[in-house]
């Protein structure tokens, strides 16, 4: 008998290519030199659509509304050509370029509407955390050291993932695809 009566926490987000969550990674090396340990240091490049909590019956529902949400979802492509270091939100994070924003904010905005769950968290607009809760020293040994940045990848990919309790840091545990078809006649109305 399973006694867990505790929900787990959960992220949904936009899942970059191999390739820019590598690139991510050694920015986030650089920084680690530069002003050692951060919140965020060891997470995969990302963006966080939502965060939410469930038990796994109730993830079942996430994972089909997923699943029905990217069969009818083009992929599209995105860049991301700027690396902000904000002392009010005490965070560097990268922004997608002028073209690449309303798209991702749409998508990001599309899954939000219908997904129902417990103690449902959105994320802000996209974005592409680099690291979090920074003090204003880490943030004013970090000014200028990232310019622009060049950042193109096909926006393809949604993955869930699973806070690990031991780690402190979300892990994927699905992923799905976009696969472009035309939508199935009311499949997200399900989940109003």
């Amino acid at each position: 008998m399973n006694t867990n009566l505790k929900r787990d926490r959960y992220s949904i987000i936009v899942y970059p290519s191999p390739l820019i969550r590598y690139y991510i990674k050694g920015l986030k090396n650089i920084l680690a030199k530069r002003v050692g340990w951060y919140s965020s240091r060891n997470s995969e490049a990302h963006i966080t659509i939502l965060e939410f909590d469930a038990f796994e019956s109730e993830l079942a529902m996430a994972i089909r509304y997923t699943k029905l949400f990217c069969y009818a979802q083009k992929q599209f492509h995105v860049s991301f050509d700027k690396i902000v270091n904000s002392h009010i939100n005490t965070c560097v994070f990268a922004l997608p370029d002028e073209s690449s924003k309303p798209n991702l904010n749409k998508v990001l905005k599309m899954f939000r509407k219908n997904f129902k769950g417990i103690n449902v968290k959105f994320g802000t607009n996209a974005h592409i955390s680099i690291a979090r809760n920074m003090n204003d020293k880490q943030l004013n040994s970090v000014d200028n050291i990232f310019d622009e940045i060049d950042l193109n990848f096909e926006c393809d990919t949604i993955a869930i993932r699973k806070l690990n309790s031991m780690k402190g840091q979300f892990e994927v545990i699905y992923q799905f695809n976009f696969l472009g078809y035309p939508p199935i006649e009311g499949q997200l109305d399900l989940f109003e």
